[in-house]
């Protein structure tokens, strides 16, 4: 029970954060610059997780002094970089290279959970790796433009550095309650983001009535809720498992585009997505 648990919690993760692109779009069309949304995002995050815990849930605020560096720590070199890395490898190379080079994080997971977890992959594992990895690429495939190879090196960066947040998150948070967690991952990540990109101060009193929804639907949707249920889902699952599931995100990314943004959704895409969902199912049993 506690691993299917485990499993609806990450897929749920990956549902919040498959919308993360609905809402950049809409965001970005508004006017708003990736540095703005980014800072925002976590900055409208971090204020509504302090409010909501200390008016209904004060004692998730309290962690031993070495968990709140532990998950500061992950929400500045984590979130911050992952974030930071993965907007400014859009700006050279095309958006479906980019998030094919940021799903390849569940194979550094893996081997990273073998070689330092001493997590053994287990065949369904390898092979819902396996299917799943091609699954996306044949979900994401579409012009893969380099206008810097910098660039490339950036989404790669962005996949280790997400990789390594899932291995250390199921590694050192297993006994913190998630949503003290997500208090102070969020918090670091906000305070980390506003001195990388430096938003004037001044922007918050401009924004309009329709920024500030977008900003707080992608503080509550795409940030805490699944920044929340994927630590949950790791004290449930193996970090390698929980990769693979997490993958969902691509597809329901490209579903809500389709219901949307009226994005076109091929015959050959629907085909990457069934071979994903295939691979979650296979991932699933034991």
């Amino acid at each position: 029970m506690q691993e299917v648990l485990g499993l609806i919690f990450v897929l749920l993760a990956g549902f919040g954060f498959g919308f993360l692109g609905i809402f950049g779009r809409y965001a970005f069309q508004s006017g708003l610059t990736v540095g703005e949304l980014l800072t925002f995002r976590f900055i409208v995050a971090s204020v509504l997780l302090w409010v909501g815990l200390f008016a209904f849930k004060r004692d998730l605020i309290k962690l031993p002094p070495r968990q709140i560096l532990i998950s500061a720590g992950l929400g500045v070199f984590g979130y911050a970089v992952f974030s930071t890395f993965y907007f400014k490898s859009i700006e050279g190379i095309s958006v479906p290279l980019a998030a094919l080079l940021l799903f390849t994080f569940p194979i550094f997971v893996n081997v990273g959970a073998h070689f330092f977890l001493k997590e053994r992959m287990t065949k369904n594992q390898f092979i819902s790796l396996l299917l799943a990895t091609v699954g996306l690429g044949i979900l994401l495939w579409g012009p893969l433009v380099v206008n810097s190879p910098a660039a490339v090196v950036y989404a790669l960066i962005a996949a280790v550095t997400y990789a390594v947040y899932v291995l250390v998150s199921g590694k050192v948070q297993q006994n913190v309650a998630p949503f003290s967690s997500s208090l102070y991952v969020i918090s670091a990540t906000a305070l980390a983001l506003f001195l990388i990109h430096q938003p004037a101060i001044t922007r918050v009193t401009e924004l309009t009535s329709q920024q500030m929804f977008i900003i707080s639907g992608i503080a509550i949707i795409s940030t805490i809720a699944p920044l929340t249920l994927f630590l949950a889902g790791l004290q449930k699952l193996s970090s390698s498992k929980a990769s693979i599931v997490v993958m969902i995100e691509p597809v329901v990314a490209t579903v809500a585009a389709f219901f949307f943004l009226g994005e076109q959704l091929t015959p050959l895409q629907i085909g990457g997505a069934l071979l994903v969902l295939v691979a979650l199912v296979i991932n699933a049993r034991k």
